[in-house]
């Protein structure tokens, strides 16, 4: 439990209690400490307060210190933008390029990491696998580290696509077999966990019999990575064609739920140093929606063997579906975010659902279109306010919560 706690404030240090700093929120898990009020909005839903044009591409906003960052491809071209935008009006604090293709490959393309922002600095991954560590303030770069050039481990034709993740010293990038570590002052290989193998997930911090680790959902197994060196304590077999699982791991005591629309969902015991199936079920299979873990049961859009995706409530201890709601658009979706006993989902189709969290029933509250366009990146919740984006780069900041200075 004290490995825990310290691991917990290791990755929150530097983080401000109203931002959004990394992918998913401030533990990465989509839960978020804000207070929302859908039941107040207008008739025509959330208010606008401001858009801009980050161009194409699928990553989320991180909100830090009163700036938003983000990254597109602007015009469909073969060069990445990071975006520093005011948080209060949207307004361009700066900009900075990169050269990387569009490489629309079964979908729009673009930029699908998204950045992570720690102690003044801002850790983003490019997609032909270039990491790169600037001044959050001023966007003047302080190290950029080539991945393929210096491991020359596999990459996707989406390039490197899961976002960083920070522990301690280490910036932790899921690129090679199942992760790799870098140095967070220099860029520098700590270690990595072999070439082959290039998965989409962000790993998942615990600890077992005393020793800090990761849950890496790599192509096709569940690996437990020491994390001081980078050694493999073991593997657990999962997953059966798609070989680049998008889902993050979803740690729970001493378990971690796994998920993939090839090879549904699976509960694993790891207490006592080796992998353990509880459960494991087709009823349960996500893809881009990474589900939400709500007091021992999880909240997620399922697509495996559906022609439509459907939320659906999974008690973690036994697996059983206690309801299904439908309605959420003929696509993956995006990852479940809930907050004030809430669950938030925006649909494939910029619809956003808002609902009461509860084991019993999905309980609506209301609808609401908030942008148009394909939407496959989960909102980001911030100062009462929540940021969404789609495909072609529209994003879009919306008052969802008692209004505050920024």
């Amino acid at each position: 439990m004290k490995i825990l706690l310290g691991l917990a404030l290791l990755m929150a240090a530097g983080v401000q209690a109203a931002d959004w700093a990394r992918w998913r929120g401030p533990d990465g898990n989509g839960v978020s400490p804000e207070t929302v009020s859908p039941e107040s909005w207008g008739k025509e839903g959330p208010k606008t307060v401001w858009k801009a044009k980050v161009g194409t591409g699928f990553t989320a906003a991180t909100v830090a210190a009163g700036r938003v960052y983000t990254l597109g491809n602007v015009d469909k071209s073969d060069v990445t933008t990071l975006w520093c935008l005011n948080a209060a009006n949207g307004s361009t604090e700066w900009k900075r390029d990169w050269p990387s293709k569009l490489d629309p490959v079964m979908y729009e393309g673009g930029p699908n990491s998204t950045p992570i922002v720690h102690a003044g600095r801002i850790y983003a991954v490019i997609k032909p696998a270039l990491v790169l560590c600037l001044d959050a303030a001023k966007g003047t770069t302080l190290w950029e580290t080539n991945l393929v050039a210096g491991l020359k481990a596999d990459i996707s034709p989406w390039g490197v696509a899961g976002s960083p993740l920070i522990v301690g010293e280490q910036l932790i990038i899921n690129y090679g077999t199942a992760g790799t570590a870098l140095d967070l002052k220099t860029g520098a290989v700590r270690w990595t966990t072999g070439a082959r193998g290039a998965s989409f997930n962000v790993p998942a911090v615990t600890s077992m019999q005393g020793e800090p680790v990761l849950m890496s959902l790599a192509t096709n197994h569940l690996a437990a990575i020491r994390l001081r060196d980078g050694a493999t304590l073991w593997e657990h077999p999962f997953g059966k064609g798609y070989f680049c699982h998008t889902s993050d791991p979803l740690v729970n005591g001493d378990s971690v739920f796994i998920s993939s629309a090839d090879d549904g969902g699976e509960v694993i015991r790891f207490g006592d140093g080796k992998p353990v199936s509880s459960w494991k079920s087709r009823k349960l299979g996500t893809f881009l929606a990474t589900a939400a873990l709500r007091e021992d049961h999880l909240y997620g859009l399922s697509i495996c063997d559906l022609k439509l995706s459907e939320l659906r409530c999974v008690d973690w201890k036994t697996g059983s579906v206690l309801w299904s709601q439908g309605g959420f658009g003929e696509t993956p979706g995006t990852p479940v975010t809930t907050a004030d006993g809430k669950i938030l989902i925006l649909s494939d189709k910029g619809e956003l659902t808002a609902g009461k969290i509860s084991p019993e029933k999905f309980e609506f509250i209301r609808r609401d279109q908030v942008i148009g366009g394909k939407c496959w990146t989960p909102p980001t919740l911030s100062d009462g306010r929540m940021y969404v984006r789609n495909a072609a780069g529209d994003l879009v900041c919306l008052q969802v919560g008692p209004e505050r200075a920024i």
